[in-house]
């Protein structure tokens, strides 16, 4: 593995490269987590496929800027690595956060983008495509609440690393979670800020500044530009107008299918058994 930090769109991001001489493979995490998140499905792909694994802006050891955390702004972050790395083009598997950053990628450099695996409900907050039920007035209060509680919450610090640590054993433990890996994550994306203070994955302000765009994105605008084999994995989804929508979106898309994970947690997963998703993307690779 090759550790590098590579600097595009004024800052630098951390990746991790595994060579190979066979295609390349970009992994986009979820918020609030990092590269390390992908560390139990490496062995899946290693044998076939060069791996990529990228901190996306505000996350493990990349560079922390107060903006740009709309996907398209993102999505040109990971251009810019593939440029550096005179990159072609490579498939995308993300999750969450990553699944709408390679969406904004395949949906607006086509060229770069083999196939595009989207892990999550990736539906839009509002509009047609979207699984709200009240009016857009209703909406629009709904996100200005949720902004505002967002902005006036304290951002946890710690005093160690090793607090931080256990804080977040005690949340995972509450569902059983907590393993060697989640803990690995937990400790690469500690923040250790000028007052010595340490911090978790996604800075507040970073998190502020992509939900206040998140909620007004609307996904009904990228599929339709994706040309590219698109898969999109889901857990069993209990809102029947959320899968609606999300299947509704996958028809827009040149190339898309849906399969559905029982049992999957997303987006902690692919910490705590990866194997079907894994499998999945395997097959979705063989079959495109």
């Amino acid at each position: 593995m090759q550790a590098r930090r590579i600097r595009t769109n004024h800052i630098a991001l951390q990746v991790q490269d595994y060579p190979h001489p066979g295609e390349a493979i970009i992994f986009l995490h979820f918020s609030g987590t990092n590269l390390m998140m992908w560390q139990r499905a490496l062995p899946y792909f290693r044998e076939c496929y060069r791996l990529l694994l990228v901190d996306l802006r505000g996350h493990g050891k990349s560079d922390r800027p107060p903006a740009g955390y709309q996907i398209d702004e993102m999505a040109r972050d990971v251009l810019g690595v593939m440029q550096s790395l005179g990159l072609e083009q490579a498939h995308i598997v993300g999750s969450s956060l990553g699944a709408e950053v390679g969406l904004s990628l395949a949906a607006n450099y086509p060229e770069k983008v083999r196939s595009l695996v989207c892990e999550g409900a990736l539906c839009s907050e509002y509009g047609p495509y979207s699984a709200w039920e009240g009016t857009q007035e209703e909406f629009e209060a709904h996100v200005a609440r949720e902004l505002a509680q967002m902005q006036t919450a304290p951002e946890p610090t710690f005093p160690s690393i090793e607090s931080l640590v256990e804080n977040r054993r005690q949340v995972f433990e509450k569902y059983g979670w907590w393993n060697e890996y989640i803990e690995a994550a937990v400790r690469y994306g500690a923040y250790q800020a000028a007052d010595g203070q340490y911090t978790k994955g996604f800075a507040k302000q970073a998190m502020l500044s992509y939900m206040q765009s998140y909620f007004h994105c609307r996904f009904e605008d990228y599929y339709p530009k994706v040309q590219c084999p698109l898969l999109i994995l889901l857990g069993e989804l209990e809102n029947p107008r959320e899968m609606a929508a999300i299947e509704s979106l996958c028809a827009l898309a040149a190339q898309g299918q849906i399969t559905v994970l029982p049992g999957w947690e997303h987006p902690y997963g692919w910490l705590l058994d990866p194997q079907p998703a894994c499998q999945a993307v395997l097959k979705f690779f063989r079959e495109r």
